[in-house]
């Protein structure tokens, strides 16, 4: 899927490559119970340390996020002309919503694509703001209700 990324955002094939060299035949070993593990393929994620990693992982967010959010206008009005659907910093994701269906459709959305490139939501990290709402129906992911909130920390900052 990387790879793909990579292309679709104008990456060259030679560059691809060299990076793609570069994660071939990755092996990983850890320590457990004080002793080394044997050597085991890594086939998936980015290498850790490895310099382009936050890049990558942030190439793929806002993959996810565009994707996502692609299908008509369901953030708030920012300007005359823009709506902002989502506010993004590494790997914490606002997403922005007029109504409560909406926030539900985005929320399905955002799932389903992070899913299809092996990433997660964490349920347990996750929580509802609602300002002014028409609708006190919880918004739920998989069948299980996120949590409502009055207030929360989003990069430092009370909202």
């Amino acid at each position: 899927m990387l790879w793909k990324l990579l292309r679709h955002y104008g990456v060259s094939e030679k560059i691809v490559n060299i990076i793609r060299n570069s994660y071939d035949g990755l092996q990983c070993k850890f320590v457990h119970g004080g002793q080394l593990t044997d050597a085991f393929q890594v086939r998936t994620g980015v290498k850790q340390g490895y310099l382009l990693s936050p890049f990558f992982f942030l190439l793929v967010v806002n993959w996810i996020m565009k994707t996502s959010t692609s299908e008509g206008k369901h953030g708030i009005q920012w300007t005359a002309q823009n709506q902002l659907d989502d506010l993004d910093f590494a790997d914490d994701l606002a997403l922005l919503s007029r109504t409560h269906e909406q926030m539900q459709i985005k929320t399905a959305s955002v799932a389903a694509i992070s899913a299809s490139v092996g990433l997660n939501i964490h349920k347990g990290k996750t929580k509802v703001l609602k300002f002014k709402a028409e609708n006190s129906n919880p918004i739920t992911l998989d069948g299980e209700t996120l949590e409502d909130v009055e207030s929360f920390t989003y990069l430092g900052s009370i909202i």
